[in-house]
């Protein structure tokens, strides 16, 4: 079996092709060149893509997290200090729109839950809600509301408007307290 290397190489004649050779290179001559292979097919061959597919996703990682990371944590509202009424004084609550462009007609609503009632004339009003339709003009315009607390508690007054077809709604907070 150790010769058989040698024994190969002796021979002086290649071997008869019978004409397969020919044919074979003629039928792939006519066929012409191949399609490419689609993108996926290819992938494996792509062996730089690969870690350089990695070392981008690390990268966009780090700056992602690191983004999060230096932003302040967002505070929901029930954390944030309720303004504070004594249940045996009215108070003057200043509820602020803001507007970026000035409007002709904002049509606005306050409503107010159990435990509140609103203001005036030194009695209670029996309404729970109020709707009015007023200008603003562009910047802050601040709307003074009549609030007295019947009781202890934490309450939402409810404050809403209503600018063409687009409806803006916010809650402020409030605690009655005993005094």
């Amino acid at each position: 079996m150790n010769d058989l290397p040698d024994r190969l190489r002796s021979l002086s004649e290649d071997p008869p092709d019978g004409g397969f050779a020919a044919a074979l290179h003629r039928r792939l001559a006519e066929a012409g060149a191949p399609r490419p292979l689609p993108f996926w097919r290819r992938l494996p061959e792509m062996r730089l893509l690969w870690p350089a597919l990695a070392g981008a996703t690390a990268v966009a990682a780090v700056l992602v997290f690191g983004v999060l990371r230096a932003r302040p944590a967002a505070r929901p509202r029930e954390v944030a200090a309720a303004t504070q009424l004594p249940a045996t004084k009215v108070a003057m609550v200043r509820v602020n729109l803001s507007a970026e462009v000035e409007v002709a007609d904002a049509h606005i609503r306050v409503e107010l839950p159990e435990g509140l009632a609103f203001w005036s004339d030194g009695e209670e009003l029996n309404q729970r809600h109020f709707e009015w339709t007023q200008a603003l003009r562009a910047g802050d315009n601040e709307i003074p509301i009549a609030v007295r607390g019947l009781k202890p508690g934490r309450y939402r007054m409810t404050v809403s408007a209503l600018i063409g077809s687009e409806r803006v709604e916010d809650e402020v907070l409030l605690q009655v307290v005993d005094g």
